[in-house]
């Protein structure tokens, strides 16, 4: 019992021994700037100029991929594309298709617009003259039916050349009294003085009915065709000022809505199709490639990562209220690279972020710095240590 009781005793004094012998574990520490009266050192990376992880906005099977990373690129180059882009590319065909014929169906109306107004004026013309005649016309219930004197000196002179045709086809007939009837001649002589007749009588009608007050329905009739005309003039005045300055307005907005409709069709059916693609949006390099031939891939995720390397700059954002108040906009700094210690390069500061972020209780300003002559062995990422004189 007792050797039990020993052996219990060594193993608790073992535990606490190692217990205590046990090292904790060390809280990770972030990187600071390290500030001296004249100076404030702070650690920055490098990034090029432009820089972008560009992604395809459709979803699919990657069909062909034309460039390797480190290749040159310029802007609008297709980088990459997907298959199953064809239904895709058929709306966009039709969409152009409608486009073209809504621009020529508004080409059309401008192009026949003075045609128009032309036609429109002449309209107007002629419902003037209608418009007028009517007036003239105009049967008034306690007026003659025909008050002006030429027209009564016309009616007259045709009665008296009317009664001469009667007299002389009356003796041309009367040469044949002895001709029997049959005979052609006398036949054609009895025709011709039958039909002065007619024409006799009815000048002498007219001359009579124009002496007459018109009849109610006269009046009626005549007011009716007044009416008529003034409606037709009023309609084509309108036409005419509705032309007069222009394309027909309502036919121009349907027009115009229909091409301003066709244009944003093309417009979405073409972004349809870029989602299809990869296009470099700046001239640059290829920095890396995440996709492979026949992969499936989403817009979740990055395909092409691209950079403009013709500027390199130092970002550093851990500086902290009290230092950023000593740095200002063109403030030269020094640089050197951690991954190449003999190199040193210079800097010029270009911006300084106007929102803070917070990070461990301190508040926290960005700091963006064009490097001077840099180094061709730089890359995207590299780590760097800024070194910023202070202001006095």
């Amino acid at each position: 019992m007792k050797k039990q009781m020993v052996l219990l005793i060594s193993i608790l004094m073992a535990a606490l021994l190692l217990i205590g012998c046990k090292t904790a574990t060390p809280k990770a520490i972030e990187a600071t700037p390290v500030t001296s009266p004249d100076v404030v050192i702070a650690e920055a990376h490098f990034v090029p100029e432009q820089n972008l992880y560009l992604s395809f906005l459709a979803q699919g099977r990657v069909a062909e991929i034309m460039v390797t990373k480190g290749d040159q690129i310029t802007k609008g180059q297709v980088l990459a594309i997907l298959s199953d882009s064809e239904p895709a590319v058929a709306n966009l065909t039709a969409a152009k298709l409608e486009l073209a014929s809504a621009e020529q169906a508004l080409n059309t109306l401008l192009r026949t617009s003075d045609l128009a107004t032309a036609q429109a004026q002449l309209n107007l013309a002629e419902a003037q003259n209608s418009y007028n005649r009517a007036e003239w016309n105009r049967k008034e219930i306690d007026k003659p039916q025909v008050t002006d004197q030429n027209r009564i000196d016309a009616i007259n002179a045709s009665i008296t050349i009317a009664q001469d045709k009667v007299e002389k086809a009356q003796k041309e007939y009367d040469k044949y009294s002895e001709t029997e009837d049959s005979d052609p001649i006398k036949a054609g002589a009895l025709n011709n003085l039958a039909q002065a007749k007619i024409d006799l009588r009815n000048a002498q009608n007219n001359l009579i009915y124009n002496y007459l007050d018109p009849s109610d329905l006269d009046v009626l009739i005549s007011d009716s065709k007044v009416e008529v005309a003034k409606a037709q003039l009023a309609e084509a005045q309108k036409e005419y000022d509705r032309l007069k300055d222009g394309p027909d307005p309502e036919k121009l907005t349907v027009v115009q809505a229909r091409v301003d409709n066709a244009t944003a069709q093309v417009a979405a059916a073409q972004y349809a199709v870029d989602n299809y693609e990869i296009k470099a949006p700046f001239t640059g390099i290829v920095a890396d490639i995440n996709i492979a031939v026949s992969e499936q891939i989403t817009p979740n995720s990055w395909a092409i990562a691209v950079i403009n390397p013709s500027s390199w700059y130092v970002d550093t954002n851990d500086l902290t209220e009290y230092d950023i108040v000593n740095i200002n906009i063109g403030d030269s700094v020094a640089v050197t690279v951690d991954a190449l210690p003999e190199l040193e390069l210079t800097g010029t500061v270009e911006d300084i972020s106007l929102a803070p972020k917070t990070s461990a209780g301190d508040i926290l300003y960005t700091v963006h710095i064009l490097v001077n002559d840099p180094d061709p062995r730089i890359k995207w990422g590299m780590t760097a240590e800024v070194t910023f004189p202070l202001s006095k």
